[in-house]
């Protein structure tokens, strides 16, 4: 028996992942279809890196799984490993090139506009706990395949794909409200939207854990701590003193 005939029944409980993966890709794609994918030529080069970076991230997310479970093709799972660890990278260093230009122009935001100086300024700050998770659980991640725990692997990597699908979901969110309001965006902004979308990726994180892993493991109660600051977005986001020292920082 070879080690890829082994290896098989080891995953046998996500078989289905790669399809479950899917469902944040696509939330990830129309999250941000206004902001970007609807916009190529309107993005800036860092907005590029970071889009395509990230898209090929998520596409990855759903190659993988499906390359170990269905195909048992152990070889090429750990070619685009390694191919997903410097796109890792990229999504990482790219986001956080972009996360200052939240509060560059932020005297000129509406204050009660879609994207206000409240959540431009919590957003610095939620991006920056965000990507730091991320890379975190990729790390991890790795760390637990080296070792063959294919259970910690698989948590980690699911970590890692909803630590940075919070903010297309709350744009997600913005794009159903505005269409419901027949493209009147009066009265939606992120702001309100931060608690709904912090309960829907509770709600998600729950159900992939309790489908695909334990809520025992470290990466859950991280990711559950990481979107409950979203119930600070206003005290953080109106504070004057955090506002002046991120702009000292960031600006």
């Amino acid at each position: 028996m070879n080690s890829t005939t082994r290896a098989a029944p080891e995953w046998a409980r996500y078989r289905n992942f790669h399809l479950w993966m899917l469902l944040p890709f696509g939330i990830s794609v129309l999250g941000f279809s206004y902001s970007y994918y609807l916009h190529l030529a309107d993005a800036t080069f860092h907005q590029h890196v970071h889009g395509i970076s990230a898209t090929l991230w998520y596409v990855l997310i759903v190659v993988q799984p499906y390359l170990i479970t269905r195909k048992h093709d152990i070889a090429r799972h750990r070619l685009f490993g390694a191919i997903g660890t410097l796109l890792a990278g990229v999504v990482a260093g790219s986001a956080l090139t972009i996360i200052p230009k939240n509060i560059d122009d932020v005297a000129t935001l509406d204050p009660n506009g879609f994207f206000n100086p409240t959540f431009a300024y919590f957003a610095v700050i939620v991006d920056v706990v965000l990507i730091s998770l991320f890379l975190a659980s990729v790390g991890m991640a790795i760390y637990e395949m080296k070792r063959r725990n294919i259970a910690g692997h698989v948590q980690w990597m699911m970590a890692s794909v909803f630590a940075v699908l919070s903010p297309g979901l709350a744009r997600l969110f913005g794009i159903a409200a505005i269409m419901a309001n027949q493209g009147n965006m009066a009265g939606i902004s992120l702001v309100k939207l931060g608690l709904p979308s912090m309960v829907a990726m509770m709600l998600m994180i729950v159900f992939y854990y309790r489908k695909f892993g334990s809520f025992r493991h470290p990466s859950f109660w991280l990711l559950m701590a990481a979107h409950a600051t979203y119930v600070f977005v206003v005290p953080v986001g109106n504070n004057e003193t955090i506002r002046s020292v991120l702009s000292v920082i960031f600006k």
